[in-house]
């Protein structure tokens, strides 16, 4: 499995449910075991609300309490309209516009229920095909509960930031994809 294609995403959102209102993108890609590229968008609060996604007031609340530096970036008047943020997330997955998803392609995301699920929903409310297959979606905190171990990784960047929390998950799914094929490899000693 390590040898995979894999993306590990993380969103920034103005909600906590499915159909979160999305202001950043962060997908970093590996490839053979090594990290091979980064994607970074900021998406305009507008962009989303016209798609039909939601804010909720407790997570305003609580980007209010973040560093100032997560916050400069969320709450920063430039960003994209989502669409074009989400056919580049499209594109750095290697899919252009008329093509099939990827059949190979695992996507990662912190949580069996939050960066997949809404970035699949956002995709769907702007009409595009989603760039991965959906039994490729993947759960990172799973993962990380069977080799906590790769929890205890140094941060680097800033938190909240989505593609410094993208690469900061990227290098604790190595690990742990890492920790695994030791053990596999071990089993059959």
């Amino acid at each position: 499995m390590i040898n995979s294609t894999h993306y590990v995403l993380d969103l920034e959102t103005m909600g906590k449910g499915s159909h979160a209102a999305i202001v950043a993108i962060g997908c970093v890609r590996i490839e053979q075991g090594t990290i091979n590229g980064g994607l970074y968008r900021r998406v305009r609060l507008e962009s989303a609300l016209q798609a039909g996604l939601q804010v909720d007031a407790s997570t305003i609340e609580w980007w209010l309490q973040q560093e100032e530096a997560a916050r400069a970036e969320i709450f920063n008047p430039g960003g994209h309209p989502l669409e074009w943020a989400l056919e580049e997330l499209a594109a750095f997955m290697g899919m252009n516009a008329g093509e099939q998803p990827s059949k190979k392609a695992l996507l990662w995301g912190n949580g069996s229920s939050f960066d997949n699920v809404i970035v699949g929903n956002a995709f769907d409310a702007c009409n595009i095909q989603r760039p991965w297959m959906f039994w490729n979606d993947r759960d990172l905190r799973t993962l990380l509960a069977l080799y906590p171990e790769a929890k205890t990784l140094p941060f680097e960047g800033t938190k909240h930031h989505a593609l410094d929390d993208a690469m900061h998950e990227a290098k604790q799914l190595l690990m742990a994809l890492n920790m695994h094929q030791t053990l596999q490899v071990g089993a059959l000693v």
